[in-house]
């Protein structure tokens, strides 16, 4: 058995806990910690963070740090969420956290905090069978919330949306708490909701709602209406219509309990409400899981502790084709890429040094490659290049995205150096670029014509060449004709020259 203790540094509070990995492949908390924190507030309302904020963080954790002692701990984990980034002084921030806990934070970007939560969610028993039918994910953050759609248990979309509880907090501060000015703020979040709804769900009627977040623990697990996990999207409504700041203070009393960041209820119940009117689900769910479980799982897939049930590299490549189609890409050309790609990059795996991941980044640059044509036919690369970096993939990081971008952008023009390219990314990210660009271009020669000619193909390296044996159902003039430069720019790159052999 390992124990390990994940400590997540959010908006309003820093959270740790402690987990055994047992035998049977399962996680088990068996301790938590919760302290307020007012990062988000200081940022919000003066732009940086105050050093009574910082030393009270400090204290925190580093009494998490003589928790973690005394559970005799084999590893942690320590990351904040993306919101630190926006203080004027994070980085001197971070550095003091350093210096007086001794505690290195790793800071996430808005792809890695989602995904980690996502994680999260997913190792929940039942969750294949929520997706499998047909439901939106809920993840609701301090300055925004994220939802993720599924059916038939592939991923269609998911969209990032300006619309968190402390965001939502304070238009509530700024505009008051009177009768229209709520009615003000409900209609500014029915209006971004229906939005969603009308762009991206359309035919499909979200059977589950999905919620996670830092007050899905608070309220759902605490209140008796959730002590199911599971609830009539009727009762739902009718729970959350009675909770008031007045019911809360009973509900404590009664309960001899505190729901931390009281300020935060009237947020938290709009943004819950107007999803469920808007969504309209049948069932909503509330699992009681959070990033921090989130966190305890990825390390433990990376270190071989677990073995992941869900296939989330699939939803990466489902949410990148939901892309292609989404923004009218030629299906029948993306799917012989797709195919071409793979088997280039299987047959070179013991020359190109890249990995299972790699694979996957490889597998999204040949479906998303022309995405930008529904733009412009003419630019296509550099809308490409923006279509791939506004479109969330659960799953990839920001980095990981970029690559995808920029290979895509550099097939149709010249490749920057790396001095020219080296504010954004290390040698070995460049040098990644120039490999799945070289694929991706022999690939493509391979289906010049976008008619898909080529039936049959074996490839294997010998003597320091590619040998790609086909077989044709037409002509293939024009792909033998433009396929020398894709090879020669691939020569350049693996030192294994492609041939192209036709068995007639």
């Amino acid at each position: 058995m390992k124990v390990f203790a994940s400590i997540y540094v959010g908006s309003y509070e820093t959270t740790m806990k402690v987990f055994e990995v047992g035998k049977q492949k399962k996680i088990k908390t068996v301790d938590t910690l919760k302290a307020p924190s007012d990062i988000i507030k200081d940022i919000l309302s003066k732009g940086s963070i105050m050093p009574e904020t910082t030393d009270k963080l400090c204290k925190v954790l580093n009494d998490m740090r003589r928790t973690m002692e005394g559970y005799k701990v084999d590893s942690f984990s320590i990351a904040a969420g993306p919101n630190i980034r926006q203080a004027d002084n994070a980085l001197i921030v971070l550095e003091q956290i350093k210096q007086r806990t001794d505690f290195s934070i790793e800071v996430l970007s808005n792809s890695e905090q989602r995904f980690l939560s996502y994680q999260a969610v997913a190792s929940i028993d039942d969750f294949e069978e929520l997706i499998n039918e047909s439901a939106v994910l809920v993840d609701i953050g301090g300055v925004s919330l994220q939802l993720t759609l599924f059916s038939k248990g592939k991923i269609i979309t998911t969209q990032h949306l300006s619309l968190g509880t402390v965001s939502v907090s304070e238009n509530i501060k700024k505009l008051g708490t009177g009768t229209t000015s709520m009615e003000q703020i409900y209609e500014m979040v029915y209006k971004e909701l229906e939005v969603f709804k009308t762009m991206f769900l359309r035919e499909i009627e979200p059977k589950y709602m999905i919620l996670l977040g830092v007050h899905v623990g608070s309220i759902a697990q605490r209140i008796a209406s959730f002590s199911n996990k599971r609830v009539k999207m009727e009762d739902y409504l009718a729970f959350l219509n009675k909770l008031d700041k007045q019911f809360i203070m009973n509900f404590e009393r009664e309960n001899a309990i505190y729901l931390d960041n009281e300020y935060l209820i009237e947020p938290v119940v709009m943004l819950y409400k107007t999803m469920a009117e808007t969504l309209r689900p049948k069932t909503v769910v509330a699992p009681g899981v959070s990033i921090c479980e989130g966190m305890a799982y990825n390390f433990c897939y990376n270190k071989k502790w677990l073995t992941a049930r869900h296939d989330f590299d699939n939803d990466i490549i489902t949410a990148a084709w939901s892309i292609a189609k989404r923004y009218d890409s030629y299906q029948p050309h993306l799917k012989a890429l797709f195919r071409l790609s793979t088997e280039v990059f299987d047959a070179m795996k013991k020359y190109h040094g890249m990995n299972k991941r790699h694979r996957v980044l490889m597998q999204c640059i040949a479906i998303l490659h022309d995405c930008g044509k529904y733009i412009s036919l003419a630019d296509a690369s550099r809308c490409s290049y923006t279509i791939i970096m506004t479109s969330e993939i659960l799953g990839l990081s920001h980095k990981e995205r970029e690559i995808i971008a920029t290979t895509v952008e550099f097939n149709r023009m010249p490749v920057d150096s790396y001095e020219n390219l080296s504010d954004r990314f290390t040698i070995e990210e460049y040098l990644l670029i120039l490999k799945l660009l070289a694929i991706l271009k022999v690939a493509n020669a391979l289906d010049r014509s976008h008619k898909q000619k080529i039936k049959n193909v074996s490839m294997r390296v010998k003597d320091r060449e590619l040998v790609i044996t086909i077989e044709a159902n037409s002509s293939l003039a024009l792909e033998k004709g433009l396929f020398k430069k894709n090879a020669d720019y691939f020569e350049q790159i693996f030192s294994i020259k492609p041939v192209l052999r036709e068995n007639k």
